[in-house]
């Protein structure tokens, strides 16, 4: 009888892009494309397995952005995806519905929503649970609707549900998510081994991400517990993606896949 391996471990690095146009500081969109497309490239030649795109350099965030902003990011998503074989993904902070749009209109593979289906407050604001809109967006775009990545109970918010992670992990699901991100309570802080196997337990199956804190030091302890990570800080230097800290980290995890397989 065949031996039936385990799904690889989905290794994939957060763009931060520099502010977009709009904002006083933008190197304007020519250069964030750029920007995009070097930290991608730097991602793909240390064998990471995926890349996410988020408009982090935006400051302040906004809850809701206009449709110029969605087709510039749609640009963005476009440009990297011609350049990468790997699977390419967006978020806009803090517009959930409109990272979906700008998914679409960009061909992404995945988009991060950090809200789904918990209202939450936020340093920008309260971002709304968005399962009904997206669910209508599933609807009407089914043939070129990307793959919806949830983060439940996010860093940097207050969850105003109630709902326990197991519940609304749960409800998640239901909704059609298609992974799942657990976090701990701020950036580079990793999430509790306990909230990591709870989230697993209650997943039916789906992919269970880490979205914050994982690293060299502690890939061996959290791979256990996982099925992929989004990182981004750990693996940085100045905001670029450092490449002798991104193979390092491939290596760490691909020593890790040696001891158990």
């Amino acid at each position: 009888m065949a031996v039936q391996s385990s799904p690889p471990f989905n290794l994939t690095g957060v763009v931060h892009l520099p502010p977009m146009p709009g904002y006083a500081s933008s190197p304007g969109l020519d250069r964030v494309i750029e920007f995009a497309i070097e930290e991608a490239r730097t991602l793909e030649r240390a064998g990471f397995t995926g890349v996410l795109i988020e408009n982090e350099g935006d400051r302040p965030h906004v809850l809701k952005v206009s449709d110029e902003y969605i087709e510039k990011t749609s640009r963005i998503i476009r440009s990297v995806k011609a350049v990468t074989k790997l699977p390419v993904g967006f978020e806009i902070l803090y517009d959930m519905v409109g990272s979906v749009r700008a998914g679409i209109e960009g061909g992404a593979d995945f988009v991060r929503l950090d809200v789904f289906t918990d209202d939450t407050e936020v340093r920008w604001g309260v971002v709304k649970g968005c399962t009904a809109e997206v669910g209508e967006l599933r609807r009407t775009f089914a043939g070129s609707f990307p793959q919806i990545w949830a983060d439940i109970h996010v860093k940097h918010g207050r969850n105003l549900s109630g709902r326990s992670l197991a519940e609304s992990t749960r409800l998640a699901i239901e909704h059609g998510v298609d992974a799942l991100i657990v976090t701990g309570t701020v950036t580079g802080e990793a999430p509790t081994i306990a909230d990591c196997v709870e989230m697993r337990r209650n997943a039916q199956g789906l992919p269970v991400l880490i979205g914050s804190g994982f690293s060299v030091d502690n890939a061996s302890t959290l791979r256990a517990v996982c099925d992929g990570t989004v990182v981004a800080s750990s693996v940085q230097v100045d905001g670029r993606f450092d490449l002798a800290r991104c193979q390092r980290l491939v290596e760490a995890l691909a020593m890790r896949e040696g001891a158990t397989a």
